[in-house]
């Protein structure tokens, strides 16, 4: 399946709050595999999955072993998935998952889409505890519970701020 499609049918089964503002992007590099996938809220990075960078964190490769300054602040950890998980992430998420699966995963990002899944209605969202979640599925966790999603930018900031202190 191409990437634009599989990508619109992951956007088609976001909360219709998130749709027009959470997106997914990927990008590749000539004829190399390498390339990184990016998850964006309202525009601004909040996931970065870089395939060099997975295949450092992993030890498969030596150079440039320090974690890159654009990962600061972001609610993915350096490394934590590669373009090519992402794609399968998102193929799973779409064909082979039950949203219960979902949201019960080990994996960072089928966890988040569950969360900002349609399918999971309000009483669902209570239920889930944000200290048991990835930062980035809390920070989406926190984003949905919120007052319909209409944050001012200091309030983003301090979602964001709570979600990357869970991480701590």
């Amino acid at each position: 399946m191409r990437w634009s499609k599989l990508r619109s049918l992951v956007i088609e089964r976001l909360a219709p709050p998130l749709q027009a503002r959470l997106d997914i992007h990927s990008a590749a590099y000539g004829n190399c595999r390498c390339g990184h996938a990016w998850l964006t809220l309202d525009g601004e990075v909040i996931a970065n999955f870089c395939t060099r960078a997975h295949s450092i964190a992993q030890g498969w490769e030596t150079s440039g072993s320090a974690p890159n300054p654009m990962y600061k602040g972001q609610l993915a950890e350096f490394g934590a998935l590669s373009r090519q998980d992402v794609y399968r992430t998102l193929w799973d998420f779409i064909h082979a998952l039950s949203i219960e699966q979902a949201l019960a995963s080990d994996d960072m990002l089928t966890q988040a889409l569950a969360v900002a899944d349609a399918r999971v209605g309000k009483r669902r969202l209570a239920t889930l505890d944000s200290d048991l979640l990835y930062p980035l599925s809390a920070y989406l966790l926190m984003l949905r519970t919120s007052q319909g999603g209409g944050l001012s930018p200091s309030g983003y900031a301090k979602l964001r701020a709570r979600a990357t202190d869970i991480a701590a």
